[in-house]
């Protein structure tokens, strides 16, 4: 294998992943919305391995992100996903088990969906919004300390 004659250099490439990880993303959600519009085995198993090869190409991008952080960029990171996204998750649990201790008397949003699989879908997104925000909020608490 030869080296390219000029190689694409770091902001360009970062860029450059970014965008192939979204048109992966894009690629799967249309794939798996076909699919979702059929029946049987070999559907479900086209989807399965369709988002399965997703998932896998956001590993990989995540490693080659992951190995070009300088220790200072990966602390922040690992602390923020352990205090932020531990607590973003204990918030986000406490409407989704007391929806579920409560499934029959309580008023649930009509936006959570009307099948158990709707608002289990609901549940996941909304924890991992909540995650995702307590991260966010970690991060920045950990750079703004450290200024």
């Amino acid at each position: 294998m030869t080296k390219p004659a000029r190689p694409i250099p770091g902001p360009a490439r970062t860029v450059l992943i970014a965008v192939g990880m979204v048109v992966v993303g894009l690629a799967t959600g249309i794939g798996t919305g076909i699919l979702s519009g059929q029946s049987g085995p070999g559907a479900i198993a086209a989807t399965a391995g369709l988002i399965a090869a997703a998932m896998a190409a956001a590993i990989g991008g995540s490693v080659w992100w992951w190995a070009r952080l300088d220790e200072a960029a990966r602390e922040a990171h690992k602390w923020a996903w352990l205090w932020g996204g531990s607590a973003g998750m204990a918030v986000g649990a406490v409407p989704m088990l007391t929806f579920m201790m409560h499934g029959d008397t309580a008023e649930i949003p009509f936006w959570l969906g009307d099948t158990p699989a709707e608002a289990f879908g609901s549940g996941m997104v909304a924890i991992l919004l909540f995650q995702t925000a307590g991260y966010g909020i970690a991060w920045a608490f950990w750079w703004l300390r450290r200024r």
